[in-house]
C-alpha cells in the first residue's frame, strides 16, 4: 500500500500544479474594495450586471500538464528513474540578434518532474542524461533559495555558425519528494 499512497500524492501534487499554472497570478479584475465590506466584515454581494461573470484562465498553448509539450523534443531529455512528469513547455525563442546563429530555429523549453529520489541522486541522474547529449556541465546563477542548481551548454556547428543550446536544472526538496524545474533554449527538432 506505501506504493499506492505515494502515487496519490504525487498524483495529488500534479494536478495542484497544475492548478496554480491555470490560477497562478490571475486576477479577475472584480476584487471587492474595501468599503464593499459590510459592518460585519463580511463582503456585500455583488450583481452579475457590474462585474459580470469571470472567466477561468486557460492554459498557455505551449504548455501540457502530465505530458510533454507540442514542440518539445522529448529525445532531448527522458524521464530520470523514479521521475513524474509534472507538466512542460515549448515555444519558439525570439530570433538570435547574432548573425552567425540567427537562421537557427530555437525553442524555449521548461520541465518540471517530482521524484523521491536524494537531490544528490536526481542531479547525477539529469547531468547524466545531459551529458549523453553532449551537453557540459557550467557554473550555475545563484540558487535563490533551491535545494541545489546547476547549469548546462552545449555547443555545435551548423552552416549557419555556432549554436548555443543552455539549460538550467534547479531542484527543491520539499522533504518527501524533490520538484525539478529544467529549462532553457535548445535548437527547434
Amino acid at each position: 500500500m506505501p506504493h499506492l499512497t505515494t502515487a496519490r500524492r504525487t498524483a495529488a501534487l500534479a494536478a495542484a500544479f497544475g492548478l496554480a499554472l491555470a490560477t497562478g497570478g490571475c486576477g479577475t479584475g472584480a476584487e471587492l474594495p474595501a468599503s464593499a465590506a459590510t459592518a460585519s466584515g463580511t463582503p456585500e454581494p455583488r450583481s452579475a450586471v457590474s462585474g459580470g461573470p469571470a472567466e477561468l484562465p486557460t492554459f498557455d498553448p505551449s504548455s501540457a500538464v502530465g505530458t510533454y509539450a507540442e514542440g518539445f523534443p522529448p529525445d532531448l531529455f527522458p524521464m530520470p528513474e523514479d521521475a513524474l512528469l509534472l507538466a512542460s513547455s515549448a515555444s519558439p525563442a525570439p530570433a538570435s540578434q547574432d548573425s552567425k546563429a540567427k537562421n537557427t530555429p530555437m525553442t524555449q523549453v521548461t520541465l518540471n518532474l517530482s521524484s523521491s529520489l536524494p537531490t544528490k541522486k536526481l542531479v547525477a541522474q539529469v547531468e547524466g542524461i545531459l551529458v549523453d547529449q553532449d551537453f557540459e556541465q557550467i557554473e550555475a546563477p545563484d540558487s535563490s533559495g533551491l535545494t541545489a542548481q546547476t547549469a548546462f551548454l552545449r555547443v555545435s556547428r551548423t552552416k549557419a555558425g555556432e549554436v548555443q543550446e543552455s539549460l538550467v536544472v534547479g531542484v527543491l526538496d520539499d522533504g518527501e519528494r524533490r520538484l525539478a524545474s529544467i529549462s532553457g533554449t535548445v535548437r527547434t527538432p
